[in-house]
């Protein structure tokens, strides 16, 4: 609810409603303060002096480690509009003020070993749910990374049917590491990975987002399966340190996220079905289509990147 802060009739006070763990320990740092990046239809990007991220959301954004929860968008946000922090209160602009005290706190739950089905079975639930994604993903729409993860499954060649038009520059480098991963493992890949960083357009290249999705993958199987042989580390530090400078502040921050195991709800939602046996009964397809349903095609890179890394490791 907005309504009129009592010492400032030009205020318009908005009660947070959750807040991410990244965020609130970024808004509790001393002097923490930036501009907005961007102020798009459902969230609102804010950067901080020091380069970090963080986002306002509303509507049917999924929560995040870096998201702040509002009921409704307030009409007052624009870009290039500075943020600061004033005691249990988010100030943005001349007029807005967020009020952080009562916010619900939001982490995702980290896997144990005791949690999850062998390796093996998760494996298996992911195949069962490509080959449930698929079948409803049309010639032309933005799922058509999926079909084509299916193709290179079953030994095509990645491209079954017309994807849309601005998508076919970035998927022949997706598809080519798709197919790496699958056919070789994922010894080496990240030299060619570098080749997807920044590619596509917009705030998150579908390229970060594959490969977001492919490291998030790696970052779960370690904690919810360690000591397997077949999900060891893989030296991804350095592939995003160097991704730093070579896309999108805000993509670069997702990125990192992802290689540490944080993600959007409904990814983690997602593993924990797949990895625990549970995914009968439509939850994990519901899950995966809240994850697709990410911007217009963050949500089905992420996923594609998921279920590369799930069916590429040695179970």
């Amino acid at each position: 609810m907005i309504r009129t802060r009592a010492d400032d009739s030009a205020a318009l006070l908005c009660q947070a409603e959750c807040i991410g763990t990244r965020a609130k320990s970024l808004l509790a740092l001393p002097g923490f303060s930036g501009r907005v990046a961007a102020a798009l239809a459902d969230v609102a990007y804010l950067t901080g002096r020091d380069g970090e991220v963080l986002w306002l959301f509303w509507e049917a954004v999924p929560l995040h480690g870096r998201g702040i929860g509002l009921s409704f968008p307030p009409d007052c946000l624009r870009s290039g509009q500075p943020f600061r922090v004033e005691g249990q209160d988010l100030a943005v602009g001349g007029r807005l003020v967020i009020a952080l005290g009562r916010a619900r706190e939001w982490t995702p739950a980290s896997p144990g070993p005791g949690d999850v089905e062998p390796l093996a079975g998760l494996q298996e639930a992911a195949r069962r749910l490509l080959g449930a994604l698929c079948p409803a993903i049309g010639p032309g729409e933005p799922g058509g990374v999926m079909r084509g993860l299916a193709s290179l499954c079953t030994g095509g060649d990645g491209a079954p049917c017309p994807c849309e038009a601005r998508q076919l520059p970035f998927l022949a480098p997706v598809f080519d590491l798709m197919g790496q991963c699958l056919s070789g493992g994922l010894t080496g890949i990240e030299s060619r990975a570098r080749e997807l960083i920044g590619l596509g357009p917009g705030l998150t290249p579908c390229g970060d987002d594959f490969l977001g999705g492919l490291l998030f993958a790696a970052s779960w199987l370690r904690n919810a399966y360690p000591g397997n042989p077949g999900v060891a580390a893989q030296p991804t530090g350095a592939l995003v340190r160097w991704a730093h400078n070579r896309t999108h502040p805000v993509s670069h921050a997702i990125l990192a996220d992802l290689a540490d195991g944080q993600g959007p709800e409904p990814l983690h939602a997602l593993l924990w079905l797949l990895a625990s046996g549970e995914e009968r009964g439509g939850r994990t397809i519901a899950a995966a289509d809240r994850l697709a349903r990410i911007g217009t095609t963050t949500g089905w890179y992420i996923l594609a990147g998921v279920l590369t890394w799930l069916l590429s490791v040695d179970a």
